[in-house]
């Protein structure tokens, strides 16, 4: 996860920005991570509201990188036998993605600090480096993006709601 957020606060040589859909990053991802989340008893629930695809514009590691630590965190942190949601839009002139999960969240006085490189809840007894949040915030910092932390459905878990500028094509 180092190297990780090495490369997300650098825009390599040849990382050139192209146009993605953003709802087949997530559906790439969410199939890439099933194998941990059958191992965890995790379901995922995958849609995309309204007509795909979702298209941005940005370097196409870094955007993996940024639905990969949402979507694993999600996984992680959630009950066995719980579900992830995973949610693509596109809101005004925005692509949207919501991760939801039933794990235990994140208290809303800390939901800005879990930005800040290996900051982690105190309480949190999951393992981890601190680290998956703040390569969110650079990914999403580089492509002009932003991110809210919530209390999920029904007052439980984390919905994690990321926008980004709709690409043209």
């Amino acid at each position: 996860q180092l190297q990780q957020l090495m490369r997300s606060d650098e825009v390599p040589q040849n990382a050139l920005p192209e146009a993605l859909a953003l709802d087949a990053l997530a559906r790439e991802r969410i199939a890439l991570l099933g194998p941990l989340a059958q191992a965890r008893g995790v379901k995922f629930d995958f849609a995309v509201d309204g007509e795909g695809p979702v298209p941005v514009f940005g370097e196409r590691e870094s955007l993996i990188s940024m639905v990969s630590n949402l979507v694993e965190n999600a996984v992680k942190y959630s009950p066995g036998a719980g579900t992830v949601s995973v949610r693509v839009a596109r809101d005004g002139a925005r692509a949207v993605l919501r991760v939801a999960d039933q794990g235990p969240g994140i208290p809303p006085a800390l939901r800005e600090r879990v930005f800040d490189r290996f900051f982690r809840n105190p309480d949190q007894t999951q393992s981890g480096s601190g680290l998956g949040l703040a390569i969110v915030k650079s990914v999403l910092d580089r492509h002009h993006g932003q991110i809210i932390l919530e209390t999920g459905e029904d007052g439980r878990g984390l919905l994690a709601t990321v926008w980004l500028p709709l690409s043209a094509g």
